[in-house]
């Protein structure tokens, strides 16, 4: 089992992984052109992302940030979501993950968020962080 990362691991390598997708013409059209900005509430560990999907932008926040949606869920299923090692719709109906918001536009921006997931696991295994990986 993988470690469970912390809030400055999700900040980091969830924001880095945006941050690469600025220089990627597909992956920048894709997403550039999603709607959407999301509040991620993590606990264990305790920890808030705003991830604006059309800015390409994830950096750390705070509960009152507004938002088109809102994800709840533990620091485990958040890096198990963005290595593609999660079934979103399976983990909201068995309450591990909490949903509110605008659902038209987290269903098109979950959907543009996997071309994240390779990145996000090459930036954790050039890190040397292979503790985080679950495959």
């Amino acid at each position: 089992m993988p470690a469970t990362p912390t809030a400055e691991d999700l900040y980091k390598y969830i924001g880095m992984a945006f941050e690469q997708a600025k220089s990627d013409p597909i992956l920048f059209e894709k997403l550039s052109n999603t709607p959407g900005v999301f509040k991620v509430l993590t606990t264990e560990p305790d920890g808030c992302m705003i991830i604006d999907i059309p800015n390409l932008s994830a950096v750390p926040g705070a509960a009152d940030d507004e938002a088109d949606a809102i994800l709840r869920m533990t620091g485990e299923f958040a890096n198990r979501f963005w290595q593609g090692d999660l079934n979103l719709t399976m983990a909201v109906m068995k309450g591990h993950i909490g949903m509110e918001g605008k659902m038209a536009i987290m269903a098109r921006a979950v959907a543009a968020q996997t071309k994240l997931f390779p990145t996000y696991i090459e930036l954790l295994k050039n890190d040397g962080r292979t503790d985080l990986l679950v495959k």
